[in-house]
C-alpha cells in the first residue's frame, strides 16, 4: 500500500518543516509528501531554504500544470520522497489540494491520500492506525483525533453541520486528550471530515473528484463529504494528529485577531454551501447568519464586523473565488 501526503503552504516554511519532521517518524513505510506553496517565489524559496537541513538538496523538475516550478528531495530522517510545488498565482486552498491531487493521480502508483494541514503535527502510528480503520471498514474519508496543540484537549473528533445556523460542530471539543469515546456513535452522527487531516482512498477520489474551487478557502472539505454519495465517514482513535489550529489562515478563535480574508470567506461561503445542499434552508440562513455576525460587535471586534458583513452581502451575490478586494495588486 502507498499513501501520499498532501500540503498546502502559505508562507509557513517552519510550520511545514515541522510537519515534516513528524512524517518521517511516520510507522507507515510507503509514503511520499506533495507540498504546494501558494505565497510567491520569495515564499517558495524560503520553503526550499527551511528545508536545506532534513532533506537531500533538490533536483529540479518540470512543473506541473498551474505550477512555475517543481522540486524533488528525499527527506533525512525516514527516506521519504518529497515533492515541491509553486503553484503560479494564490490558488486558494481547494486549488493547491487539486494541483498536488493531479500530481498524484499522473504517478498513478498510489492507495490513499492523506490530506493535513502544515500546522499539524501527527504521531508515529497516525498514517498506519488510519489505514487500518479505513481498510476494516471500507470507508470513503476517516479523520484522525484532532488534539490542540500544546493543551491536552481535543479540537474534534468529527464533526457535524447544523443546517439552521450554517455552522458546524465539533464532536469531542474540550475533552481530554485520552478520554476514550465510543467510535460508532461517533461515525453514525457526524456529517464530515475536518480538513486538518483527512485520509482518503484512491477509490473515493476517483469517483468524487477533486475539491470544489469555487469556495477558494473554507468548506470545501465540507462539500467533498457532502458529495460522498454511498461512501462512508469514519473516525480512527488511534491516529492522533497534533493541530495547532488557525496559525496558517489567521482563523483565531478570538474574533478581533482574525484576518480580514478569514472572516469575510467564512460568512460567504457559509451561503455558498446552504444554497447548494440545503436550499430548503436558505431563506431562514439569511437571517440567521446576518444575526450571529452581532457577535463580532459583542466581541469589540468592530473592524471584523464589517468585513463579516461584506462576506455575507458576497454570498447572497453568489460570488466565488477569490474576492477582487483581497487580489494583489497589478
Amino acid at each position: 500500500m502507498r499513501a501520499e501526503v498532501v500540503i498546502v503552504g502559505y508562507r509557513n516554511a517552519d510550520e511545514i518543516r515541522a510537519c515534516l519532521l513528524a512524517l518521517g517518524q511516520s510507522t507507515f513505510a510507503n509514503a511520499g509528501i506533495h507540498i504546494c506553496e501558494n505565497g510567491g517565489d520569495a515564499a517558495y524559496a524560503a520553503l526550499l531554504e527551511s528545508l536545506g537541513a532534513i532533506a537531500q538538496p533538490p533536483t529540479e523538475a518540470e512543473p506541473f500544470a498551474r505550477t512555475t516550478a517543481r522540486h524533488r528531495t528525499v527527506l533525512i530522517n525516514g527516506d521519504r520522497q518529497v515533492w515541491l510545488h509553486r503553484a503560479a498565482e494564490n490558488l486558494g486552498y481547494a486549488g493547491a489540494i487539486n494541483v498536488c491531487l493531479g500530481a498524484i493521480a499522473a504517478d498513478a502508483a498510489y492507495d490513499f491520500v492523506w490530506i493535513l494541514n502544515p500546522d499539524t503535527v501527527p504521531e508515529p502510528d497516525a498514517l498506519s492506525a488510519l489505514a487500518a480503520h479505513q481498510q476494516a471498514g471500507g470507508y470513503g474519508i476517516v479523520g484522525s483525533r484532532l488534539v490542540l496543540q500544546g493543551k491536552g484537549r481535543i479540537q474534534l473528533y468529527g464533526a457535524r453541520w447544523r443546517p439552521w445556523i450554517a455552522r458546524g460542530f465539533n464532536i469531542g471539543l474540550g475533552a481530554p486528550a485520552d478520554a476514550v469515546p465510543d467510535v460508532a456513535a461517533i461515525e453514525a452522527s457526524m456529517d464530515y471530515v475536518a480538513g486538518a487531516a483527512m485520509f482518503v482512498p484512491r477509490a473515493f477520489i476517483e469517483a468524487v473528484g477533486g475539491f470544489d474551487e469555487r469556495y477558494f478557502l473554507y468548506y470545501e472539505e465540507t462539500d467533498w463529504c457532502f458529495r460522498r454519495g454511498t461512501f462512508r465517514l469514519g473516525y480512527a482513535h488511534d491516529a492522533v494528529v497534533h493541530h495547532a489550529h488557525g496559525s496558517t489562515i489567521g482563523s483565531s478563535v478570538v474574533k478581533r485577531m482574525r484576518s480580514p480574508l478569514s472572516v469575510y470567506l467564512d460568512e460567504r461561503n457559509k451561503l455558498l454551501f446552504t444554497r447548494r445542499y440545503w436550499r430548503w434552508h436558505y431563506p431562514v440562513v439569511v437571517v440567521t447568519t446576518l444575526l450571529l455576525l452581532g457577535q463580532y460587535l459583542k466581541a469589540g471586534a468592530y473592524r471584523n464586523f464589517a468585513v463579516a458583513l461584506s462576506g455575507w452581502f458576497a454570498g447572497i451575490r453568489g460570488e466565488t473565488g477569490l474576492p477582487r478586494r483581497f487580489r494583489p495588486s497589478p
